[in-house]
This record gives structure tokens, C-alpha cells and sequence, in this order.
């Protein structure tokens, strides 16, 4: 795999499903309960790497994975498990 500024592979396999449930919090500096709809990305091998709510984090994600950009600030670690 091949490594971008962002230190996300270029050539990363994934899809985004919709998630049948919101994700939904109550900000109580504005009273009210906040609603987004929830995607999943998933890798090419059916596990899930990470669920997102909102268009515009889907969108920001999809340029993260897709090593285009980093605009959400993701910091990591990459570990090799035995």
C-alpha cells in the first residue's frame, strides 16, 4: 500500500453504507436533541473501520481514506498486532 501526506493509504478499498439508525445527542448549551444520519465504512474484507454522522463528515472521511486531504485532524498510531 502506498503512503500520502495525510499517512493514509491512496489505493485504501472501502465502501460507505447508510446505517438504518441516526446518531443522535442532546447539546444542552441550545436545549435540543441533535440528529445525523450514520454511515459505516467498511474495508474490502467486511469489517468496519469507522462510523460517521453527518454528509459532511461522510464527505471529509471520504477524502481521509481515499488520501486526498486530512480537514477532520486525524491523528494516529499504527500498531502491528502479533
Amino acid at each position: 500500500m502506498g503512503s500520502s501526506p495525510t499517512g493514509c493509504s491512496n489505493d485504501m478499498e472501502f465502501t460507505i453504507k447508510k446505517m438504518q439508525n441516526n446518531i443522535s445527542y442532546y447539546d444542552y448549551s441550545i436545549k435540543k436533541l441533535i440528529s445525523h444520519n450514520a454511515y459505516a465504512f467498511i474495508d474490502k474484507d467486511g469489517h468496519c473501520i469507522i462510523i460517521v454522522g453527518g454528509e459532511k463528515r461522510r464527505d471529509l472521511m471520504t477524502e481521509y481514506l481515499s488520501g486526498n486531504d486530512n480537514k477532520l485532524g486525524i491523528k494516529y498510531k499504527i500498531i502491528t498486532l502479533p
